[in-house]
């Protein structure tokens, strides 16, 4: 196993977030008299993007334009100034991000990595002209630009078991960046966890490669589910390297009218093991993406059951419900656990497993209508609340408006997820199960 030294001091360069200035840069020897400045587009939810540039001589001149998702551009030249750099969608005149004052000098090489999933973007920009690693050594910087909170990063020999070892980089939050480290040159086995949890793991990849004397930017982006990242080895000056997850997380429940227990597989990776009606999983499971077998069987008698298409760094639920005319059944319900857009709030939705009543199922939040018309063996969109305290929530019948189920003394955590999983009906009372995914 290779040995990893931590670098003592931060590295010679201007990292700066969000729309934060850009001190003096000082580089090498390419493109005289000019700066050079390069777009990195990481952004699921901003899928192309344009940059302007204004020095407060002239109106705002498009430097780089269209720049799409995991795309880099090509360097675009400026004059020795300061500017006020503006990133757009492509084609929109309207202004996501402005980065003042940013200070642009001759002869360096700067990148700008846009981030973010719909209403979470953000910026990061840095130097590329940072020295040299030592001979048999790399040097690594790590940028969280995912959107799954605070991270820990591994580099270890293929067998080591992260219980056995120590993080290269600990608890980085979302859109912060750590001091470098410098390892030696060579091939490592990269996992990224949850910060402080090894058996939370969001990335794990075999054979990644750090080159003698090479500066690296190593950065974490996000998959649609929220949770599980990907990453990016930017080279300095160089091409950027898609290191993308093939794994997608699940988790089972029941809402059942009939049967005693439940059992679901998805390839080898068991949800659900003589699970009872209302289970809904605590955790999710990795499983690998793409086209993958489902098993379920309701008290012993295996069900009919579709393969299940899995993204990769998806979140999904396999929800098992019944009705009179199908029975026991399945719905692969996609799973949004992205943080709020807004600040302050919570999101909160409803899966609707009450297989006894057979109606469609609204949520009223004290009082007030919240989510209305969700149908037997689906899901709502997610909405968003104030984060707070002692709420009532107040499960309908969607067509007759007969209350179902109260719950109070509720509350919602600011930045935090819910699902709450309605079961039940019929000879059973109704019944809900408050779970916070994230």
């Amino acid at each position: 196993m290779k040995v990893l030294k931590a670098l003592a001091a931060v590295l010679p360069l201007a990292l700066f977030l969000g729309a934060c200035n850009l001190d003096d840069i000082k580089g090498g020897d390419d493109d005289k008299n000019k700066a050079s400045l390069r777009l990195l587009n990481l952004s699921p939810g901003y899928q192309s993007l344009d940059l302007y540039a204004n020095d407060g001589t002239s109106s705002d001149e498009l430097k780089l334009e269209a720049v799409g998702y995991n795309t880099m551009s090509d360097y675009a030249s400026f004059a020795d100034a300061t500017y006020s750099l503006k990133l757009r969608r492509a084609g929109v005149s309207s202004t996501l991000q402005t980065l003042s004052s940013a200070k642009l000098v001759e002869d360096s090489h700067t990148v700008l990595v846009a981030y973010g999933s719909n209403g979470h973007f953000g910026s990061v920009v840095f130097n590329e002209d940072a020295s040299d690693a030592g001979s048999g050594e790399s040097k690594i910087i790590l940028v969280n630009t995912g959107e799954a909170g605070s991270l820990s990063v591994y580099l270890t020999g293929e067998s080591v078991a992260l219980e056995d070892a120590t993080p290269q980089f600990s608890g980085v939050a979302h859109g912060s960046a750590a001091s470098a480290v410098i390892v030696e040159s060579g091939t490592y086995r990269l996992r990224v966890t949850g910060a402080g949890d090894t058996a939370d793991v969001r990335l794990d990849l075999a054979e990644v490669a750090f080159k003698e004397k090479e500066v690296t930017a190593l950065l974490l982006s996000a998959t649609q589910g929220g949770v599980l990242v990907n990453a990016v080895l930017l080279p300095q000056q160089g091409s950027p390297t898609l290191l993308n997850n093939s794994k997608a997380r699940i988790r089972g429940a029941v809402g059942i009218a009939n049967g005693t227990s439940v059992t679901a597989k998805v390839g080898s990776v068991s949800l659900l093991s003589n699970a009872g009606i209302g289970v809904i999983g605590s955790r999710y499971s990795q499983v690998e993406a793409g086209t993958a077998t489902v098993s379920v069987a309701v008290d012993g008698t295996a069900l009919s059951v579709p393969a299940a298409t899995l993204a990769a760094g998806g979140d999904y639920t396999l929800l098992v419900w019944s009705n009179t005319t199908n029975g026991a059944q399945t719905t692969l319900i996609s799973d949004d656990n992205r943080l709020p857009v807004t600040s302050g709030k919570a999101k909160v939705r409803i899966i609707n497993g009450v297989s006894g009543l057979e109606a469609p199922i609204t949520l009223s939040v004290d009082y007030s209508p919240l989510i209305e018309g969700i149908a037997l063996g689906t899901a709502s969109s997610f909405v968003e609340v104030d984060g707070g305290l002692n709420y009532q929530f107040d499960i309908a019948n969607g067509d007759t408006g007969v209350n179902l189920f109260t719950r109070t003394g509720t509350s919602m955590q600011t930045g935090s997820v819910y699902t709450m999983f309605m079961h039940g009906g019929g000879t059973s009372a109704v019944g809900a199960t408050l779970r916070k995914d994230r």
